[in-house]
């Protein structure tokens, strides 16, 4: 039977910030190219990473994914932001930059939620949970 795992952390830039957020997702969109020559046609593919995070607005708080996000994405240029995704027993850490700005604000009577896309620099590198 399998392991569900419930309990995902994530530090951005030092920070623990997985209590603001409903997502936090590493997934890979590779890039792929065919190319046809007179033997054939060869395709390969390279890696492209994604860190896409949603949660509730945190303006102001002390260790807001809202204020980090926001603060590298107005950079000129935009800043790298460090991350560490733990779940279970693994790690994958990397830095990615926002290709977005954080919403701000949102529906009456809704809790104000956002979402987001990183695009994670390089190849995120494997490890172990201290």
């Amino acid at each position: 039977m399998a392991n569900l795992l419930k309990t995902l952390t994530l530090t951005l830039d030092t920070k623990h910030v997985e209590c603001q957020l409903d997502t936090a997702e590493l997934v890979d969109e590779p890039a792929t190219e065919e190319v046809v020559t007179f033997c054939g046609t060869d395709s390969s593919s390279s890696a492209n990473y994604k860190l896409n995070l949603g949660g509730f607005q945190d303006w102001g708080s002390v260790d807001g994914v809202c204020d980090i996000l926001h603060t590298a994405y107005i950079a000129d240029p935009p800043e790298e932001v460090a991350f560490v995704v733990t779940a279970g027993g693994k790690t994958r850490t990397g830095t990615a930059k926002p290709v977005s700005d954080v919403p701000f604000g949102g529906g009456a009577g809704s809790p104000l939620k956002f979402s987001v896309v990183l695009d994670v620099v390089g190849t995120p590198t494997d490890g172990s949970a201290a």
